[in-house]
């Protein structure tokens, strides 16, 4: 399991680089930013269905932990995790703005799930849990339960298509997102 996720760090981390500089390439989530369609700069891919792709991560930091012999994590006190926007991988064939509130949306997903996620971490530090596979389990779960709700989202508004169904989906991530604001 641990080679697994030192696989799945390494492999994370280059496709991050991609030769670009990171820090113009990806945009971190914040309450205050919203995307705008400069932000989509990626190729678009004629084999992916749809008018628009969003690529974002849920990334875990420090990106260099580490493990003893016993699976404890060295620091365990400082792990967390961010949701992290990428440009280069992210496009679109139309630009509107319902559109883009509809991508916006899976950005904020990526965030619900990363204060998820730093919940469960929360919870685990608070009962002095080291254990990198209790870590790891947690985060692949809720990883998980993330792409099912993207997956959700997506079916429900038809992609975007219907504008009603995206505006109450705004409003459920939303107030998902201020019941977390503890973890944000």
């Amino acid at each position: 399991m641990k080679l697994l996720w030192f696989l799945f760090f390494y492999t994370t981390r280059i496709l991050s680089q991609n030769n670009t500089d990171e820090s113009n390439n990806t945009i971190l989530w914040n309450q205050n930013i919203q995307l705008e369609w400069k932000d989509f700069s990626g190729e678009i891919d004629p084999n992916l269905f749809g008018s628009a792709l969003t690529t974002y991560s849920i990334e875990i930091i420090p990106e260099n932990v580490l493990v003893d012999r016993e699976d404890n994590i060295q620091g365990y006190e400082n792990l967390t995790v961010i949701a992290k926007f990428y440009k280069d991988k992210s496009w679109s064939v139309i630009k509107t703005y319902e559109l883009l509130s509809h991508e916006q949306l899976h950005f904020d997903i990526a965030e619900l799930y990363a204060r998820k996620i730093r919940k469960k971490f929360s919870g685990l530090k608070e009962k002095g849990e080291q254990k990198f596979s209790s870590y790891a389990t947690a985060y692949e779960v809720l990883w998980q339960k993330c792409r099912e709700y993207q997956k959700t989202y997506d079916y429900d508004t038809k992609n975007g298509i219907l504008i009603a169904r995206n505006k109450w989906w705004i409003n459920k991530v939303n107030e998902e997102l201020t019941e977390l604001n503890k973890y944000k």
